[in-house]
């Protein structure tokens, strides 16, 4: 088993306020997500609130295409995938992921490159140019995470359309 660690001095404790959701009371939220132009657009009531580019699925892990809805989120998740050979990642610490597929397809922040506007990824959508929007959409989206938690799961999220 792998452990990893980081000096104190790069870290700090997040306050509750920082986690607060946005646009709670709107239940009308929807996502879309368009692969040709790498772009995300989030709306509410109809009208749009937010617009980030990103990165998703590279050839051969494309990002699946449909409706699907946001439906399991935590602040931080340790990602890793590998068959031995050095064709994996490990990546610990992704910060903001909204899970919308069951096999791990998210929004999530990349700190890893800031090479958003065109396909890098192994199948998850990057959302946003900053970890910053990456945190956006993890407050703004349904279902929020109650507070003190670090897990949610419901399967009445946000609507995410991936064209």
């Amino acid at each position: 088993q792998l452990y990893y660690f980081v000096l104190a001095e790069h870290l700090r404790r997040v306050p509750e306020e920082e986690l607060a959701p946005l646009s709670p009371d709107v239940l009308d939220k929807r996502i879309e997500v368009d692969l040709a132009q790498q772009k995300l657009v989030a709306y509410e009531n109809g009208s749009e609130v937010f617009t980030a580019r990103l990165s998703s699925g590279r050839a051969g892990t494309a990002t699946p295409v449909g409706d699907f809805s946001v439906e399991r989120k935590r602040p931080s998740r340790h990602m890793a995938a590998g068959d031995g050979g050095g064709n994996g990642f490990d990546l610990p610490g992704v910060p903001w992921v909204a899970y919308i597929h069951w096999s791990g397809v998210a929004f999530h922040g990349t700190y890893w490159h800031n090479d958003f506007g065109r396909p890098r990824s192994r199948g998850c959508i990057r959302a946003g140019v900053s970890l910053a929007d990456a945190k956006w959409i993890y407050r703004w989206t349904l279902p929020i995470v109650p507070p003190g938690e670090v897990y949610v799961r419901d399967k009445n999220g946000t609507e995410a359309v991936v064209f």
